[in-house]
């Protein structure tokens, strides 16, 4: 849907999230959607992370979708990546602070694990 509630369909409008870190590849919203840049000299490593932790939605050529998902979260701890490492990670490479929603939904979706 295009409503304006809340939840995993409100649009986030990018220009609107403070960058701190300029030159990582990763947009994170604080709706766990993840906007990987695929131009990164770090793209790579970036990819690599996001597919062990995420689900990817879109990936056209230069800006990769990917949503941070709770069923993603635990298949990337079932296959070892414990809450520190991933929320590390993703600060590493994001372009932004990481939004409280966003580390809650890492430490709940991990912490069984």
């Amino acid at each position: 849907g295009g409503d304006d509630g809340e939840g995993s369909d409100q649009i986030i409008d990018l220009r609107d999230l403070e960058v701190s870190n300029p030159h990582a590849p990763l947009w994170v919203t604080p709706t766990g959607h993840v906007y990987l840049e695929s131009f990164s000299p770090v793209y790579k490593q970036a990819s690599d992370f996001l597919v062990a932790i995420a689900e990817p939605v879109c990936r056209p050529t230069y800006v990769h979708e990917y949503a941070i998902t709770e069923n993603s979260l635990c298949t990337a701890a079932s296959i070892g990546l414990n809450t520190d490492d991933i929320i590390s990670k993703l600060r590493q490479l994001s372009k932004m602070a990481l939004d409280d929603r966003v580390l809650h939904l890492v430490r709940t979706a991990t912490a069984k694990y």
